[in-house]
């Protein structure tokens, strides 16, 4: 799957549609209730089927939405139970089924409610209701149509996802793996056997920071104004088109190290990406007020997502495993020792980058000879730097 974005210009239809979709939500929650009480409140992954489907026969039809939209929302409504249950069976007791009321959702058409007619794009929205129609991008693909097209709301805008089934590429049959550890400094530190290679984050860090300072900047700002005042909605505005210039900013950094890291994957013939799974790291952690600000902010599950659907659409196998003290466990004797800054010494000798240790262990863990020595003379890791606009004088 391959998604675009495009920007359109708000307007109220675009506001009643979904809000369409969270009524639909909301007599989601109540039709659970519903079922629940008739079946005694028993829970199980064999319930939720036929709740599905008796909960798509009762569904309201009255919205002025196309059918397949609402069966969206209620498949996203269950697509949500799931990710529930896997979080409780993972150990997250604090997780909750979905509950809250929504005001506005994310709308979704699918391929038999997309039309395109004198350079429109038309979206249905059922029998008798108006569609909704926007002019077609410059660079929209006229003669392939999207499977799907979402409606989503971002910082006080809307945007149109436009989502496409692209062809397979054939899976590498190589047997080589790269053991990749992703860090709040580094985003990725890789390796394959022979070689480290780090892909510096430095400049992404910054930008987090620019954004901490935007946010602190403005709400100091607009804590002294009368709330919803004519001064305070025109800084909350500009708060975020600030806040969203930067994202954006951000977003652009990993997907471009994100790719370079996959394009140098097939260039040596990789066939498997091994990642450190890091579920669970930022609960019930104290490190201080800015190294928390630092945890919580950490892209990690934004770069392993990026990472598994392009190394997927380059035919390259993703497996994540657990990646506790593979940072700690020296490659050369298997001593366990934590380190204190970037560099891993160990006492028998071995000294390295720490965050290379934590790859080279990763991979070692997949294939079966964690503690089995490494090189004890290590080649010094390459270093990968962003490539960024720089300002002229």
């Amino acid at each position: 799957m391959r998604t675009y974005k495009v920007k359109i210009r708000h307007s109220p239809q675009l506001d009643k549609i979904n809000a369409a979709s969270a009524s639909v939500w909301n007599e989601c929650l109540k039709l659970k209730e519903v079922w629940g009480y008739a079946h005694g409140y028993r829970t199980g992954v064999g319930l939720e089927k036929p709740c599905e489907l008796w909960m798509d026969k009762h569904l309201s039809k009255t919205q002025p939405l196309h059918s397949q939209s609402i069966q969206a929302v209620r498949a996203r409504y269950f697509k949500n139970r799931k990710g529930y249950r896997e979080l409780r069976k993972n150990g997250n007791i604090k997780a909750k089924p979905p509950h809250k009321q929504k005001n506005y959702q994310t709308t979704t058409w699918k391929k038999s409610a997309i039309s395109i007619k004198n350079s429109m794009l038309v979206l249905s929205n059922g029998k008798d209701v108006e569609p909704l129609e926007v002019p077609l991008p410059k660079k929209f693909d006229k003669e392939n149509k999207p499977a799907i097209v979402n409606l989503i709301y971002n910082y006080g805008e809307y945007e149109l996802h436009f989502v496409y089934h692209t062809e397979k590429s054939d899976k590498i049959t190589s047997e080589d793996v790269v053991g990749v550890d992703i860090g709040e400094i580094h985003p990725m530190v890789s390796f394959d056997g022979n070689r480290t290679t780090i892909f510096n984050g430095r400049y992404i860090r910054s930008l987090y920071r620019l954004r901490n300072k935007v946010l602190a900047s403005f709400d100091s700002k607009i804590d002294k104004c009368l709330k919803h005042s004519r001064r305070w909605w025109w800084l909350v505005r500009k708060k975020w088109r600030r806040i969203r210039k930067v994202d954006n900013q951000i977003m652009d950094c990993l997907h471009k190290q994100t790719t370079k890291f996959v394009e140098v994957c097939q260039e040596k013939n990789i066939g498997t990406i091994v990642i450190g799974s890091l579920t669970g790291v930022r609960e019930n952690i104290d490190y201080g007020k800015r190294a928390n600000q630092k945890l919580h902010q950490w892209a990690f599950g934004k770069i392993t997502f990026l990472i598994e659907y392009k190394a997927k659409r380059a035919g390259i196998a993703v497996k994540k495993i657990d990646e506790s003290y593979t940072s700690q466990t020296c490659p050369n004797c298997g001593n366990r020792k934590k380190p204190t800054n970037r560099t891993y010494t160990c006492p028998c000798g071995f000294t390295y980058h720490r965050d290379g240790v934590g790859a080279m262990n990763i991979r070692q863990k997949y294939l079966g000879c964690l503690g089995v020595p490494v090189v004890a003379a290590m080649a010094p890791p390459i270093g990968i730097r962003l490539e960024t606009r720089c300002c002229s004088a």
